[in-house]
């Protein structure tokens, strides 16, 4: 069944499309609106035509198709096809349908199709399983795509500078899913994380960021020999004083030199700093200082300078503030620290020793090694050098640097939703294996289907034959009073037949038909070409039938044939027919199709009546601006009700005669009967009315039974138009609603 039609071609300048859910679908459209090129399309659809190449068609299967599928079949009556069928050749295609004369092949063709029939149920369970199969994983990848489409809300909007690795992906949840799985998980660490990727991004999206001065390495200068030697050689003066050979045996020369101070301090009588007893100040000076000569003060004073330079040293040593201010360094900056502190620790130990040698000359001191603390703090300055330069050169291809970052980014993602997307690679395994096997068994089930098509197909051709369409053609024109011409077959082996009329040999009689005549035999044709098939060899398909102003051109005995003829054929509950389109430009025809299958319609509410009339038709209309053509929806109650219907044909005095006869009838029908059923009666005996010779006609034709009967149309010679429609107006006048025969006369009518 189509569910869409979808047109831009021709006067449809802008795509225009048809949507319906129902078998019944009837179009109105005035002449050139586009019904024609709507119909045209549909007839074309397997034939490639350039002129629809922006057309498409939706089934219930398959979307924006150009052809149908091998089981289906669109069948269109317009005037192309009357064209092709009738005017270009003097002998019609055959159409073959099925006979009674092979009872063995025809018990074949039953068995193949009961055969067929069960695989189509078979066909259709493994489909539904299929596709329950496929609503189940649909529900757990709905689950996992929404799982997924978190990572957008956390690093996408306001100040985030990972939005921008979002491009394409912000709008489309499955877009953002489909991302994510394409990534192949890291086999390896990452070299970055998340956070290391935004502090990064910070930084270069900082639009005065420039590029960083690498670090110093720190250097400290080891001792001279000299330094060393003056540390642990001991220094304890001169050896020619009275008494620098006791100091030396005692070992105390540290401690004489610091007890002269002291006495240097006193004034007289000075007492000893040593015994507390006293001293001839001067005397004691002049022996002491001789234990420490020129040399004692020299080396004293190198170690002070000594001191002084160790201070200048470590104090050189200063920390480096690019490891708490900038952010890059930030994670080295706690180990610098420690190693920093570390070697400050021993410089400072070491700058102890030495003022313990100041104190304490004659003793000998070693300093402690800083080579160790020095490469520790070295090797940091190197790591964090690497890491400035490694930006920097990031700030000269930035580029590069943020397609490296997009990709660290998203293999961080991988790894954080991994257990998400192992475990929907593994479903997805399980389920492509379930379609598969169901596509498998589906397949071998249309396999024997098409065994079946085949049974069906070959012992068709014993019983196909051409008889029973012309049969049934030549009856139909027998019912409709036509036997003036009929139609015999012109070729057995063609399978083709001809219209022929009595005593001519024409070849092609059809040009010679009435314009009526025209449309009720081509009429027939399609009908029958609708009930069997074009080709012998042919397998029954679904079939769509396109119905395209069948009464254009008609003569009015034959409007309301045609009509019973739609509705009897094609919109019953026959299974033979999938859909059924049907276009006209005659709002009169189109009324009459579109009536409810039941006559009480009319006594329910106009809702009621909108609610069963969608039950059987979608109503549409095509119109025509300035714009191009579109289709439209339209609801039952938008088309004119009954009694004004009526009033318009009356009113338009180009309508069929028989026609407004019949018209006039049913509005007196339904105008008086709503008043008083007597009315009528007492109009048509007033003398006015029953004197007037011109208005004999009109009052046979009212008084005739049955004033729904459409037999009353076809002998209309009696009509005059003028005489008719005065009769009528006479009707009202004498009944006293002359106010509302002049109301009802404006329908219909335009200036």
């Amino acid at each position: 069944m189509i569910r869409k039609v979808n047109l831009k071609c021709a006067s449809y300048k802008e795509l225009t499309s048809l949507e319906t859910d129902k078998k019944i679908n009837l179009i109105y459209g005035l002449n050139g609106s586009g019904k024609s090129t709507f119909s045209e399309f549909l007839r074309k659809i397997d034939s490639e035509d350039e002129r629809f190449s922006g057309c498409t068609i939706e089934t219930d299967n398959t979307e924006n198709r150009t052809k149908l599928s091998s089981t289906e079949q669109i069948l269109v009556y317009n005037q192309k096809w009357v064209n092709e069928a009738f005017y270009e050749s003097p002998t019609l295609k055959g159409i073959f349908s099925l006979s009674k004369e092979n009872a063995e092949a025809k018990k074949k063709i039953d068995s193949a199709n009961k055969e067929k029939n069960k695989l189509e149920v078979l066909k259709k369970n493994k489909e539904d399983d299929k596709e329950k199969s496929k609503e189940s994983f649909e529900g757990k990848k709905a689950k996992v795509v929404d799982a997924i489409w978190k990572i957008k809300t956390e690093y996408t909007g306001g100040e985030r500078k990972t939005d921008q690795f979002f491009y394409g992906l912000k709008s489309d949840k499955n877009a953002l899913f489909n991302h994510v799985l394409g990534i192949l998980k890291p086999s390896v660490s990452l070299s970055k994380s998340i956070e290391d990727i935004k502090k990064e991004l910070a930084v270069l999206s900082d639009k005065n960021v420039t590029k960083l001065s690498v670090l110093s390495e720190v250097q400290f200068k080891v001792l001279t020999d000299d330094e060393i030697q003056i540390l642990k050689r001991e220094i304890t003066g001169s050896k020619n004083s009275t008494f620098s050979t006791l100091l030396d045996k005692l070992q105390n020369s540290d401690w004489v030199n610091a007890g002269l101070k002291f006495i240097e301090n006193q004034e007289e009588p000075a007492i000893c700093p040593f015994c507390q007893q006293k001293i001839n100040k001067e005397h004691f000076l002049l022996e002491m200082k001789s234990c420490f000569d020129k040399s004692y003060e020299q080396d004293k004073h190198k170690l002070q300078n000594l001191l002084e330079n160790y201070k200048r040293k470590i104090d050189s040593v200063s920390e480096e503030l690019a490891f708490k201010h900038n952010a890059l360094l930030e994670e080295l900056s706690t180990n610098y620290e420690a190693a920093l502190e570390k070697l400050k620790s021993k410089l400072n130990k070491n700058l102890g020793l030495i003022k313990e040698k100041i104190s304490s000359p004659s003793k000998s001191y070693y300093l402690d090694s800083v080579d160790e603390e020095l490469k520790d703090l070295n090797e940091i300055i190197k790591e964090a050098n690497d890491k400035i330069n490694d930006f920097n050169a990031k700030i000269d291809q930035k580029d590069a640097t943020l397609k490296d970052l997009r990709k660290l980014f998203w293999e961080n993602i991988r790894l954080q939703y991994d257990v998400i997307v192992s475990n929907y690679e593994s479903d997805k395994i399980i389920f492509d294996k379930e379609q598969e096997d169901f596509d498998t068994a589906i397949a071998k089930i249309k396999t024997e289907i098409a065994e079946q098509d085949n049974i069906i197909s070959e012992q068709s051709k014993l019983v196909s034959n051409i008889d029973e369409a012309v049969s049934n053609i030549n009856n139909r024109l027998v019912e409709l009073g036509i036997d003036s011409f009929k139609i015999e077959k012109h070729d057995k082996d063609k399978a083709e037949y001809r219209l022929i009329r009595s005593g001519e040999e024409d070849d092609n009689i059809f040009e010679s038909l009435s314009e009526g005549e025209k449309m009720i035999i081509s009429f027939l044709y399609f009908i029958e070409e609708c009930r069997g098939k074009e080709n012998s060899k042919l397998t029954d398909k679904k079939k769509i039938i396109v119905i395209d102003d069948p009464i254009s051109s008609l003569s009015h005995i034959y409007v309301f044939n045609v009509g019973s003829l739609i509705k009897m054929e094609f919109f019953g509950s026959s299974k033979t027919y999938e859909q059924i389109f049907v276009l006209t430009h005659n709002l009169y025809f189109f009324y009459e199709l579109a009536k409810a299958p039941y006559r009480d319609i009319k006594r329910l509410k106009d809702e009621e009546q909108e609610k069963e009339h969608k039950k059987e038709f979608n109503f549409f209309r095509i119109i025509k601006t300035s714009n191009g053509s579109s289709i439209i929806p339209m609801k039952y109650s938008e088309i004119q009700n009954d009694y004004q219907m009526y009033w318009s044909v009356v009113n338009d005095k180009n309508s069929q005669p028989a026609l407004i006869a019949n018209c006039m009838r049913n509005i007196i029908d339904y105008f008086f009967g709503f008043i008083e059923n007597n009315a009528l009666t007492n109009v048509f005996q007033k003398k006015e009315f029953k004197d007037n010779i011109k208005y004999q006609a009109f009052y046979r034709y009212i008084n005739r039974e049955s004033h729904s009967d459409n037999v009353n149309i076809y002998d209309m010679k009696e009509f005059d138009y003028s005489n008719f429609q005065e009769a009528f107006h006479e009707v009202f006048k004498l009944a006293d609603y002359e106010e509302h025969y002049n109301t009802m006369r404006k329908v219909g009518i335009t200036d």
